[in-house]
């Protein structure tokens, strides 16, 4: 690890059931290799136009400052995902993509920096801009508070949740 501190948007996203159990683990884990700065409110995405909560995801950013490297943080990012198991005794399912660090620009096979679609899923850029809405987006040269008030209008998602809870360990 070097010494500069560094901040990151995380992407975080887990099947509604279970799901909030398994992001305090992760949270948790993380706040051994860093602090988590700010967290988003968690949404309800579904999955499906039938809008039931079996098929539903829990979804919300978090602003994360460490001294962790980009290749270290992608790895912890990496190591905190899983793919669920099959069988009766289902583990609610992660999905976690670093957004930002810093105000990196990269472009490489294993990542890309800021993620692409950071300003194109309208849910996504809604919760990077409450977890850190002063954040200069470094290509397109807007804050995220100033992306996110001319997104579309998100539609299969509604609140669940203040983030905070999440987080009081």
């Amino acid at each position: 690890m070097s010494g500069a501190l560094h901040n990151s948007l995380i992407w975080i996203a887990l099947d509604l059931m279970g799901g909030e159990d398994k992001s305090r683990e992760i949270l948790r884990k993380m706040s051994e290799c860093g602090e988590i700065i700010e967290i988003s409110s968690i949404y309800k995405r579904y999955t499906s136009d039938a809008r039931n909560d079996l098929s539903a995801r829990i979804e919300f950013v978090i602003r994360f400052e460490t001294a962790m490297s980009v290749e270290q943080h992608l790895h912890l990012v990496l190591s905190l995902c899983d793919e669920g198991s099959s069988g009766l005794v289902q583990r609610s399912h992660v999905e976690m993509i670093l957004l930002t660090f810093d105000d990196t620009i990269l472009m490489s096979p294993r990542l890309t920096l800021p993620y692409p679609q950071l300003h194109t899923d309208a849910l996504i850029i809604r919760c990077a801009a409450e977890a850190w809405g002063q954040y200069e987006h470094p290509i397109y040269q807007k804050t995220l508070s100033e992306i996110s008030k001319t997104a579309r209008t998100v539609r299969d998602a509604e609140f669940y949740k203040q983030g905070k809870s999440l987080i009081d360990f």
